[in-house]
């Protein structure tokens, strides 16, 4: 464990602890990330992104999803496929598969 620990209060209430050391550092978004923004900037709103900051100056994303809504267990499926380290699908497909989940009667 690392001396360093991020403690924040998700939208849902939860206390969440990690250990910074465990917390992928790049300059870049990771590609569930930049999924994430899309369907955001696209008005779902069953997920939620923060931006924490960390004492090395640095920031740390929080995803947070709503499983009630087809946008939260699409990004339920998301995280287990990104977990695996398999390609996840372009934001542009993703917005496809939710237009289609609500068309659907879904929610």
């Amino acid at each position: 464990m690392s001396n360093s620990l991020l403690v924040h209060l998700s939208r849902s209430g939860e206390v969440i602890v990690s250990d910074c050391d465990d917390i992928p550092h790049t300059d870049d978004l990771a590609p569930i990330m930049q999924i994430a923004i899309s369907v955001l900037n696209a008005g779902y709103t069953g997920i939620a992104v923060d931006e924490l900051p960390l004492s090395n100056g640095r920031f740390a994303q929080a995803l947070e999803v709503n499983l009630a809504t087809p946008e939260g267990q699409i990004f339920q499926l998301l995280s287990a496929i990104s977990c695996a380290d398999e390609k996840l699908p372009s934001p542009q497909e993703v917005l496809t598969a939710l237009e289609a989940a609500y068309r659907m009667g879904a929610v």
